[in-house]
């Protein structure tokens, strides 16, 4: 009976693991913020920080020491890298190869949909508690600023319409406005949000089984694709 409790503790704390949200910080002005907290735990994970100095680490090269490689040995690498193309830039190449663009394309379009549905998954059960987006549209000139002005105004509300139209959470802020003083295009964005780590296992993990059967089927229509071997015809000494 000890043991019956104790698996059910263990499989109780990870139940209660899995139900705890991960909450998610964004903030971007001049430069990017990001922070992930999960239950008590509060990870900034951009900028990322500067590594410490070790006084026992040995200074970095200066440039001239660099220089002083031999120039035979850079052409040899670079050489072998050409000589060795990549396994997915080789199985592309065999797809456009034996099954034409259009098998390419199928395989892309998959893949595609594959992702796009997980990221719609995670994205209903994203709750969204604060957003807000600024958007200072500058040009060269006053045309130019106000061309800009009417194309993102379109883009934005569109697409943060459509996001927020899956998500949970219907409070958000957009804001685009021109300025004819300034000459480039500045933003500024606060996110916070939080999802159950338990959708975020579930749809990662069957995101990545319907990605891997897809590359299994892929490579097996290639090979099914791929000319069969002719057998070698033998002859007597007859010669028949």
């Amino acid at each position: 009976m000890i043991g019956w409790y104790i698996t059910g503790g263990i499989l109780g704390l990870i139940l209660l693991l899995l139900l705890l949200p991960i909450r998610i910080k964004l903030q971007y002005e001049e430069e990017l913020y990001l922070w992930i907290g999960y239950a008590f735990f509060n990870i900034p994970i951009l900028p990322a920080e500067e590594e410490e100095e070790n006084p026992d680490k040995p200074p970095p090269k200066s440039k001239k020491e660099k220089a002083k490689k031999p120039q035979e040995s850079a052409e040899k690498k670079e050489a072998e890298k050409e000589s060795q193309p990549g396994v997915i830039s080789r199985k592309l190449k065999e797809i456009v190869k034996y099954q034409g663009v259009s098998g390419l394309l199928d395989l892309l379009r998959d893949l595609a949909m594959i992702a796009g549905g997980t990221g719609k998954k995670l994205l209903s059960h994203l709750v969204v508690k604060k957003f807000d987006l600024l958007l200072t549209i500058g040009g060269e000139d006053a045309a130019e600023t106000a061309l800009l002005y009417g194309k993102l105004c379109g883009v934005v509300y569109s697409a943060v319409g459509t996001i927020f139209s899956v998500c949970k959470g219907r409070r958000y802020g957009v804001t685009v406005q021109p300025d004819f003083q300034a000459k480039e295009l500045s933003a500024q964005l606060f996110f916070k949000g939080s999802i159950r780590l338990v959708f975020l296992v579930a749809y990662a993990v069957s995101g990545l089984f319907r990605f891997l059967g897809r590359i299994i089927r892929a490579n097996r229509e290639l090979e099914e694709a791929k000319p069969s071997p002719q057998p070698h015809s033998h002859t007597d000494s007859n010669g028949k």
